[in-house]
Formats: structure tokens, sequence, C-alpha cells
């Protein structure tokens, strides 16, 4: 010991490290209010720390060479995962369809995607992930809750108001409708409320008519409601809606949600991605979600544990993904706030 003593380490008591932990999360959600009190329809779809910002811009950067590499589908910020588990170093995520299998020629279904991404001294390493086709969860009836007059249903995700017209609408998956953009001349389709049951398909009201939708970088559609009475701000099990907020990186990755479908009703789940580009899935940005969903379910909104909205749902992808499309390119390519 050469007459030394050893330094020993201060006991915490467990109710410290309790209290601490709750401290913690009531700043967490203070901090996350704040987000959304300071954003507005038309701000950055992700907020990136500081400290990443540089990574965020050299994938900028690359965005173009990685779209041209045969077989990849999409990119993004991200934490890296080995064996399946979250390391939790961040990373640049490199979505393809299908990944190579283990000991087979790499670039035999996708191109040469490099290890790491360098800008200047710094670099960011890569991860591939697959993320096969996205399978749209519209559903042919019975069992969801609104849709068109054709066999397609969604859900409705939240309720907004147009501010300049103060007009009172609601917001759903653009799919459900069986268009690809409105207003494109033809006359607008209405959109029905059908009973949440399965053994009853019928629709029994007349809810509204499509208003706007767009399949090109968001697939999100409003209606415009006949009965403004019929808008709420509550949301079935999680409770009423308190505003909306864009994803951060990398305080989102792992982050707590909710979500409420027509079909599959409470789910909770955890982001993954908290934004992806998607080009090849006609998707300017998404978020990647650990969840559970349904055909039905298609344009329910994903609350935090703030009850701030962060997106709409689209679909499945592989590995139990649920991809959404995030809230602040909805309302401003739609040009909508959340009614609250």
């Amino acid at each position: 010991m050469n007459g030394k003593r050893r330094k020993t380490s201060k006991h915490v008591p467990l109710s410290a490290v309790a209290s601490a932990v709750s401290k913690a999360r009531r700043e967490l959600a203070r901090r996350r209010k704040q987000l959304a009190d300071a954003t507005r329809p038309g701000a950055a779809d992700l907020v990136v720390d500081s400290e990443w910002t540089w990574a965020r811009t050299l994938l900028e950067a690359r965005s173009r060479s990685l779209s041209r590499i045969p077989g990849v589908v999409g990119f993004g910020l991200a934490t890296k995962k080995t064996g399946g588990v979250d390391t939790g170093r961040p990373c640049i995520a490199v979505l393809v369809r299908r990944k190579w299998n283990t000991g087979k020629r790499a670039g035999a279904r996708i191109g040469t995607i490099p290890a790491r991404l360098r800008s200047g001294k710094r670099s960011i390493p890569t991860d591939v992930v697959e993320l096969r086709e996205i399978d749209l969860h519209a559903v042919t009836p019975p069992g969801s809750s609104i849709g068109p007059a054709r066999p397609l249903r969604g859900t409705v995700g939240a309720y907004c108001r147009d501010p300049a017209t103060g007009a009172i609408g609601g917001l759903t998956a653009m799919h459900v409708t069986g268009l690809k953009e409105y207003p494109t001349g033809q006359n607008p389709p209405q959109v029905l409320l059908f009973t949440p049951s399965l053994a009853d398909a019928g629709p029994h009201a007349t809810l509204g008519a499509l208003w706007q939708g767009s399949r090109s970088g968001i697939d999100a559609a409003k209606f415009l409601l006949v009965d403004p009475a019929d808008a709420t701000t509550e949301i079935p099990t999680i409770g009423r809606i308190l505003g909306w907020r864009p994803t951060t990186f990398p305080g989102d990755v792992g982050a707590p949600v909710r979500l409420f479908g027509a079909v599959s009703g409470f789910q909770p789940g955890q982001i993954d991605t908290p934004a992806v580009y998607l080009p090849q899935y006609g998707l300017d940005s998404a978020i990647l979600v650990r969840t559970f969903t349904q055909p039905g379910d298609s344009g329910c909104a994903l609350v935090d544990s703030g009850n701030l909205v962060l997106g709409f749902l689209v679909g499945t992808a592989s590995s139990g993904l649920r991809v959404f499309c995030p809230v602040s390119l909805v309302l401003s390519r739609l040009g909508c706030d959340i009614l609250t």
C-alpha cells in the first residue's frame, strides 16, 4: 500500500438516487414542453444536439452519394446496434431493402457502404439496417374508425385548425383516401365515420370531406369537419393533447411513446430512430418506432410521455419497426396546426 490510504467511494443513499432520477425526468418533461412552445409549423423535423450538428451536416453533404449506392433506400442519424443491442454510440444508419447473408460476399445484394463517413479530422461510423417494403396500415372493412366512401379505413390521429380561417378539421394518413394528391381538380371525397366494432363496418355519419393531402414527402391528409363540435383534443387512454414538437437527436433515441389505433387500441412503444430520410419510399423524413399496430391504424398519432404529438402512422417495416411522418412536416405541408 506504500503507506497510502485507498480512497473509497462515498455512499449515496438509494432514496437520494431515486429523488435525482425523478428530478431529471421532470426537467426533461419541462424542456420538451419548452421545445413544443418554441416551435411552429414549418420548423425543422429534427432538432440535433449542438455536439452532433457536424454529423448532420456531413450526412446532408453525403446524401446524394449514399442514395446512389445500389440497394440503399434511406439514411439518418441513429445509434449503433451490435448484436441487436443498442450501444448508445451515435452513427449514420444506412437503410437497405435487404442485407446480404453472413458468409456471402459483401455487395452481393447491396453496394459497398463505407464503414465510416469523415468530415476533416472527425468521423462517424455507419450501421447498415434492413428496411423492407413499408406495409401501409389502411385496411378494408370491417374494424376501423374512418374512411372515404370506398373500402379503405384508417384512424383519426388528431384534430387541427386552419390558422387563417379558423376552420376545424381532422388529420389522418393520405393513403387511406386512395389518392396520391389533393386537390388536383377532382371533387372532394367524403370522409365517413365508422363504428369501431369488428362486427359492424357500416358508416353512421359523414364526418367531413377531404380538404388537402399528399403522398409526396409525407403521407398525410386533413379533412374539413361537417360539424366542428365533433373535434376533440382527447385521445382515448392517452388523454388530452397538450401540443406537438419535433423529435431530437440523440435525446429521443429510446424515448417512450404511446399511440391509440382504431383497431389496435392503446399501444406503448419507444423511438428507435428519431428521423430517417426515405426517398425510395417517397418520405422526406420519418420516425422509426418499436411498437405494435395493425391495418386500420393508419393515421393514428404518435404521442410522447408529455402528451405532445410527434407524428402520424404510415405503416410497418421489417423487424417490428413502425414508420411515422413527423408532425412538423405534416402541419407545414397541410397548412394547419394541432387543435389543443
